[in-house]
């Protein structure tokens, strides 16, 4: 009994601690860790078609405005730097408590990073008690934080897309040349990429891996090791980096790291690319011409103007 009255305290504790320190809106003046891979927090209900899940190779290669302009489907690019495939589900359930998109896209660079025991345990616990993501924030806490309740109005308006006008010339001599062996993915990713997979289709989401244009990334080790597992779990595969769906990249000139990240030529490539292939395979909807969606057309009218004073500047 006092073992139970314990435990009863201790949560009720740790619940306390987490109302008071959790960010009380996701924008990163009030706190939220990683802000752009949260906006589709501030998004309507269910108005996003398609989620995009991974690390920096995401946020730099697709462009949901950019797709949004050719097909009028909405998309959200939940990435961040150095993502681990445990944050990958922590993003994707908390997308899906308030979108119902038809398609979530994982690109794979994450499947070959190590998650630790220890990681995979926080990033669940910080579900239920937020104290253990945001335990840092105690010094920063204002009255705000002890009575107002949580209200996300941040929106990202580039969609968690992230672009750069640098080139920096990559090497691509050896680039995705033909081999038969197959990387190595960790098994604890191989379990948390399943049960996400399986959250997908829970959900009513079709979800689909693909591996985004990178010299420094991706090789035909790793194109292997991703095909099998999607063989194994029934999902389809987009490789972009060879066969019909390859994108044409000028190693020259379409990155800003020699090869590791593409910069906006590059990345307005792939977008071009899966956003057609997205929505031929997937039957996407076309709200264009919806009023409700209107946001979109304006937001991708101030793109457009960002676009062209990045390229003066």
């Amino acid at each position: 009994m006092t073992a139970v009255l314990v435990l009863v305290l201790g949560c009720g504790m740790l619940l306390g601690a987490s109302y008071v320190l959790m960010p009380k809106d996701n924008s990163k003046e009030a706190g939220m860790i990683n802000p752009k891979a949260n906006g589709f927090l501030a998004e309507p209900s269910n108005s996003l078609d398609v989620l995009f899940v991974g690390d920096s190779e995401a946020y730099s290669s697709f462009s949901p405005l950019d797709m949004w302009n050719r097909h009028g489907f909405t998309s959200y690019v939940c990435s961040s730097p150095a993502q681990k495939t445990s944050y990958s589900f922590v993003l994707l359930r908390r997308a899906l408590q308030g979108q119902s998109p038809k398609v979530v896209v994982f690109e794979t660079n994450s499947f070959f990073k190590k998650v630790s025991i220890n990681e995979v345990a926080v990033n669940a616990l910080s579900e239920v008690f937020p104290v253990f993501e945001y335990h840092d924030r105690w010094k920063s806490i204002t009255a705000n934080d002890l009575t107002s309740p949580v209200q996300y109005t941040w929106k990202d308006s580039l969609k968690g897309f992230r672009y750069s006008f640098k080139i920096k010339k990559a090497d691509a001599s050896s680039w995705m040349a033909e081999s038969s062996r197959v990387a190595s993915i960790p098994g604890i990713n191989k379990t948390i990429i399943s049960l996400m997979v399986d959250y997908c289709r829970e959900h009513g989401a079709t979800p689909v891996f693909m591996s985004v244009p990178s010299t420094k990334n991706w090789n035909s080790e790793r194109h292997n090791a991703v095909e099998g597992l999607a063989q194994e779990l029934g999902v389809d595969y987009v490789d972009l980096n060879k066969g019909d769906a390859k994108v044409d990249i000028d190693w020259s000139a379409d990155s800003r790291d020699a090869g590791d990240h593409l910069n906006y030529v590059g990345a307005s490539k792939v977008s071009k690319v899966v956003g057609k292939l997205l929505d031929e395979r997937y039957d996407l909807p076309d709200h264009r011409t919806e009023s409700e969606y209107n946001s979109w057309n304006e937001a991708y009218i101030a793109f457009q103007k960002s676009l062209k004073s990045a390229k003066k500047g």
